[in-house]
């Protein structure tokens, strides 16, 4: 288990431990995950140490990141099924689109429906 950060929202470093390099944050990591191919998570891992403060090794960072890709593959998928679900089978009507759009934001804001 990964040691508690001293500061919220971010994977490790202290406080003003470093003050030419910030403390790595999930939005940093997140933002990484999102825009940088899976196949260079490894050295993308090795930066991140160079440029943030963090407590994590190389290999706990490059499974974070692959993590996140699942995840964010996996809600993809979801998403796209529920679509599907949506407006698949011949209901391509305004009607159809517009209850897609009213569940993408349910999605959006954390409002997950189970009809």
């Amino acid at each position: 288990m990964a040691p508690a950060s001293e500061a919220l929202g971010t994977l490790g470093g202290g406080i003003g431990a470093d003050s030419e390099r910030p403390p790595l944050r999930f939005d940093d990591l997140f933002a990484l995950a999102r825009s940088t191919p899976v196949e260079t998570y490894d050295m993308v891992a090795a930066n991140i140490r160079q440029q943030f403060q963090t407590v994590h090794d190389q290999d706990t960072l490059t499974a974070l990141l692959m993590a996140m890709a699942t995840a964010r593959a996996a809600t993809t998928a979801e998403v796209y099924q529920q679509a599907v679900q949506y407006v698949g089978d011949g209901q391509a009507t305004p009607s159809a689109f517009l209850e897609l759009v009213r569940h993408l934001d349910d999605i959006r804001q954390h409002r997950v429906r189970s009809d």
